[in-house]
């Protein structure tokens, strides 16, 4: 085991050390290698000169495996990571074995030559004809069911069915993962035995088998590791050896060496992590009925991946054991079987009678999985694990893992209470008493306040309805909602909407499916609201509060005052309708101010008299039509924030802004991405994501 894991580490460090390839802009021909399905749309495999990219056409063209098309082809890498968050579209591209993304309205595949085609081409085109066939042999949507049980097109998961699989924990149950080979190789054996095969033979026939579906499957970690296992094992077998650790090392050596970056991938991670503890563990259950094996290897399982999930995705699975104890059998002795029948009877005669049957069968599935995902909450987030935590829950978890195996279940019961309590000192204690944050989502403003002594938070505008073009998820997606995950927050105290444009509130419908909001604060005299209230009633089951009738509102220790507008003011444009707040936050004050501009200034001003505060968001994202002179002669801040998208077609921040407010310490999104203010006592410490040097901290001067 030592030799292994010292073999894995050395191949893990010099793959490493190969040189990147540096992303070009364009590139001046593809060759067609394979295809991407989803629901409503096809997306092409292409490559040149050794590069694999995703295209994307905007008209339905179908260009056949091996077509090379010329011309000048834009390609799309995902920019650097913006935010404070894990999430990182460019090492996921990594990953993938994918060096970018090129989007064209069409082309004309008259206008592209046919090349010789690879084996790996052909492989592609066989897949793709055993798609099409399942695609027109039903009109049923269980066609796209069956399509990801038998070959792991993830692409036909919905973005809802993927997270309800998530949360009861057993999405590995409906893409191809070990329980799938496992279940492939029983049928294959059963069914070739029963034939009175040769055991030689019916080995050999296995192999070839699992060889041609992995084949099929382009190489994922957990088919390859499964896959390999079994043809190794199978062909060991003829010497009555059983090497599983030297397999299992050797599988993942091999992955790494192509595609070293796999070493990131959560599968990767949690199929070697899962497998490698069960094989350790093996002899342990081998004595006992099915059942007791069922039960101890998915206990052994579950355990095995709970630091990995929350350094992946800061999860933790409250029911992840008794899902799998419901669904691992219905999936085994029902779900499996009805894929290999139809797999059969795609390619004889598939009855209309046995069709409605698949069709009520997996309906009923996928609204029992929904339903039991929607019933409780079945996963609680925790915030990022520090090194100290790291270890930690590493050395407990080992040690129920060990007690488990030797049947050791007072033990287990206590190492079992102290993970559940070193979770809950995660989040309970933290270093900071507040934390101001700007989100940089782009064009549009969210801000997330933290109160950490009473544990309550506040969002302040949740970003724009824009979607990134390169992944098609939406913008709160890739910003807000992983940012509040890694931060452990389960739910959102108050939600303040600053007024009803989309760069403002475009998100709160998507945010409060995802998380719980207790109040919304926001102003109903805006020309947006009533649309938008229609528009969440089945949605939001909290409180919404009338800021025009709350002038002064406490949530935690924060303390915010609404300076604009009153009931007096009856505007059309949803900009003049914007709340202007003045928060209290431990020792230091912060002016959000919407998307106000010089007139609402100028009203401000008359009505408040001179404002003071420690950090000014400037209103618009810093367009020339706010933050004007007389606001800034008659206020006074130490810091400016602007929240706007780079190479926004407004322009924003405007130059005449910029000149304006030179006297104050200013950040951008656009420059700097999202900012954090951090505050103790008397103390706030300044950092940003993108230009670190400008990191600091100021102390607060006893007025």
């Amino acid at each position: 085991m030592v030799l292994n894991c010292l073999v894995t580490a050395i191949v893990s460090m010099a793959v490493f050390m190969w040189s990147e390839k540096i992303p070009v802009e364009s590139v001046p021909a593809l060759t067609i290698t394979g295809y991407k399905y989803y629901q409503d749309s096809i997306a092409h495999i292409a490559s040149f000169d050794g590069r694999q990219y995703d295209l994307y056409l905007e008209a339905p063209v179908k260009l056949p495996v091996g077509a090379r098309c010329t011309g000048l082809f834009e390609v799309h890498v995902p920019k650097e990571n913006r935010n404070f968050i894990k999430m990182d579209e460019r090492v996921t591209l990594q990953i993938n074995g994918i060096d970018g993304r090129i989007y064209e309205p069409s082309i004309n595949p008259a206008e592209c030559d046919q090349t010789r085609k690879t084996a790996e081409m052909y492989l592609n085109e066989i897949r793709d004809s055993y798609m099409e066939r399942v695609l027109r042999i039903t009109e049923q949507d269980y066609r796209f069911d069956i399509l990801t049980l038998s070959i792991g097109n993830k692409s036909y998961i919905t973005s809802d069915f993927f997270d309800a699989l998530q949360k009861l924990g057993i999405y590995h149950l409906y893409v191809i993962s070990g329980t799938h080979i496992a279940f492939i190789s029983g049928i294959l054996f059963y069914t070739l035995n029963r034939l009175r095969l040769d055991i030689t033979a019916i080995k050999l026939v296995m192999m070839a088998t699992l060889i041609m579906f992995l084949f099929l499957n382009f190489f994922s970690p957990s088919v390859f590791r499964a896959v390999f296992m079994t043809v190794v094992l199978i062909a060991t077998s003829f010497t009555r050896h059983k090497p599983y650790l030297s397999v299992i090392s050797l599988s993942a050596i091999i992955q790494i060496m192509f595609n070293p970056w796999i070493v990131y991938h959560a599968g990767f991670q949690l199929s070697y992590t899962t497998t490698f503890l069960i094989i350790l563990s093996r002899n342990y259950w081998s004595h006992y009925g099915f059942f007791i094996q069922l039960l101890g290897i998915t206990l052994i399982a579950e355990i095995s991946t709970l630091v990995v999930l929350l350094h992946q995705f800061n999860e933790l699975s409250i029911s992840g054991i008794v899902m799998n104890l419901i669904f691992v059998p219905l999936f085994t002795f029902l779900i499996f079987p009805m894929v290999i029948l139809f797999n059969v009877l795609t390619f004889t005669h598939l009855p209309a009678i046995v069709d409605v049957f698949y069709a009520q069968v997996f309906s009923m599935l996928r609204h029992f999985i929904v339903v039991m995902a929607n019933g409780m909450n079945h996963r609680i987030a925790v915030g990022n694990l520090n090194s100290f935590w790291f270890i930690v829950l590493l050395v407990l978890t080992y040690w129920m893992i060990r007690s488990l195996c030797l049947k050791q279940l007072r033990r287990f019961v206590i190492l079992t209470g102290c993970f559940g309590i070193s979770i809950l000192l995660i989040d309970a204690y933290s270093y900071n008493d507040y934390t101001v944050t700007m989100v940089d989502v782009g064009q549009g403003d969210a801000f997330v306040i933290e109160d950490h002594i009473n544990k309550k938070v506040i969002l302040l505008d949740t970003g724009g309805q824009f979607y990134f073009k390169e992944t098609g998820r939406k913008l709160s997606d890739r910003t807000v909602l992983p940012y509040l995950k890694e931060l452990g927050i389960n739910r959102i105290d108050m939600l303040i909407i600053s007024h009803f444009d989309l760069d403002h509130m475009g998100e709160s419908h998507h945010i409060m499916t995802k998380i719980p909001i207790d109040h919304i604060y926001l102003n109903v005299n805006d020309p947006g609201f009533a649309q938008w209230h229609d528009s969440i009633k089945s949605q939001f089951h909290g409180k919404i509060v009338n800021a025009l009738e709350a002038q002064e509102i406490k949530v935690g220790n924060i303390m915010i005052e609404r300076l604009f507008p009153d009931n007096s003011l009856q505007e059309e444009d949803a900009n003049r309708n914007s709340l202007v707040l003045k928060m209290q936050v431990g020792n230091f004050s912060f002016l959000f101010t919407g998307d106000t501009d010089k007139k609402m200034e100028e009203k401000i001003i008359k009505e408040r008299g001179k404002i003071r505060a420690d950090v000014l968001k400037l209103a618009h994202h810093g367009s020339d039509t706010s933050t004007g002179e007389h606001f800034l002669s008659n206020t006074a801040f130490t810091y400016g924030l602007i929240s706007a998208g780079v190479d926004n077609r407004f322009g924003h921040p405007h130059p005449e802004v910029l000149e304006r407010v030179e006297d104050l310490r200013l950040l951008d999104t656009t420059e700097h991405g999202m900012v954090r203010f951090t505050i103790k006592n008397n103390k706030m410490c300044v950092e940003s994501k993108l230009n670190a040097p400008l990191n600091h901290c100021i102390k607060k001067r006893a007025e």
